[in-house]
């Protein structure tokens, strides 16, 4: 077993069940307005909880579950979104907010992914179109700002997740662009499944602490992705606010209530700013033994080339100079 990640062998071992399906067995009160919504959760959160610790399953299925009520919590948030940090409040029945969508979920694919880390091979990824940044070099673009792919059906989604675990996947994996925009769409597809695997929120983090009481009891694993050290960069690269305080904050709330593996994709000059002070934050307040994937996948495109600092690839000492840090701070890196 792996440290950090004995829930989730548990699971594929058949030995516990995924969160979301525990979350469908505890019957939720219908309320009216999103202040009682938010009551009602807080309460059922704490029984969810319990259960979840003493490994206890919660019964069939409810009429209306605590998912359930997740699942309309965040439509009743859509009406003035404030799903990821950047809260800019857009009604998304009527418009689109920074990230460029409204109700209605796109995907540009979905599949079998043998490039994950050794232990989620084989996983279903479902890429989401857009995001919730703007980062300049910005690796999958094409589905961030170009096409905005299918429609996702809900129904169809969860019996094409139902085929990919008859063919071998070991847990669905939402990714994109970034999941955040799309929580509600995933929620309602976990609402027509059943499938006794883990469920991974494949992230840069960057989502509200109102969104954060709704995933972490639906997620089993964060695929946690900690991009930069600090404001700086974060807003010259991606255009963000408050990276450090909020990434900072969700990361130790994900890791307090999910199991998680985490990801720094090191940036040609920038192992000095961002690699070494991440390393050092999740060695201190997350601990050394925390799965930690040290990326050297870096290459110019979309707009790098505007930037001279990132116009290359990373360097033979940079590499090394990342691995020693990581090495210097007790984590042990997942490659």
């Amino acid at each position: 077993m792996i440290p950090g990640l004995e829930r989730y062998f548990r699971i594929l071992y058949g030995d516990d069940e995924a969160k979301y399906l525990l979350a469908k067995r505890i019957p939720a009160e219908r309320c009216k307005s999103l202040e009682d919504m938010w009551d009602e959760h807080e309460t059922l959160r704490k029984y969810f909880r319990e259960l979840l610790k003493e490994g206890e399953k919660a019964g069939g299925r409810a009429d209306y579950s605590f998912l359930d009520l997740k699942h309309d919590i965040l439509y009743e948030l859509l009406k003035n979104c404030i799903f990821c940090e950047r809260r800019c409040g857009v009604n998304r029945f009527e418009k689109t907010g920074f990230c460029g969508c409204g109700v209605q979920s796109h995907y540009s694919s979905e599949f079998l992914h043998f490039g994950e880390e050794p232990e989620l091979v084989p996983s279903h990824t479902i890429f989401f179109n857009r995001c919730t940044f703007a980062c300049v070099y910005c690796q999958n673009w094409d589905i961030v700002v170009g096409d905005p792919g299918d429609a996702v059906n809900a129904e169809k989604m969860a019996e094409i997740i139902r085929m990919r675990s008859l063919q071998g996947s070991r847990n669905v994996n939402f990714v994109g662009g970034n999941p955040d925009q799309h929580a509600h769409t995933v929620l309602n597809i976990l609402r027509h499944s059943e499938v006794n695997l883990p469920m991974i929120w494949n992230s840069n983090m960057y989502h509200s602490s109102e969104l954060a009481l709704i995933i972490e009891d639906v997620m089993d694993v964060f695929l946690a992705d900690f991009r930069y050290g600090n404001d700086k960069c974060a807003r010259r690269l991606s255009g963000v606010r408050n990276y450090w305080k909020v990434v900072t904050r969700n990361f130790k709330s994900a890791y307090e209530n999910s199991e998680m593996i985490i990801r720094h994709l090191v940036l040609p000059g920038h192992v000095e700013c961002c690699t070494e002070p991440i390393v050092r934050w999740v060695s201190e307040n997350l601990g050394k033994d925390v799965r930690f994937n040290l990326m050297f996948q870096y290459y110019p495109t979309y707009r790098a080339h505007e930037f001279q600092d990132i116009n290359r690839g990373l360097s033979f000492e940079e590499r090394r100079e990342a691995k020693r840090i990581v090495n210097s701070h007790g984590l042990k890196n997942l490659v």
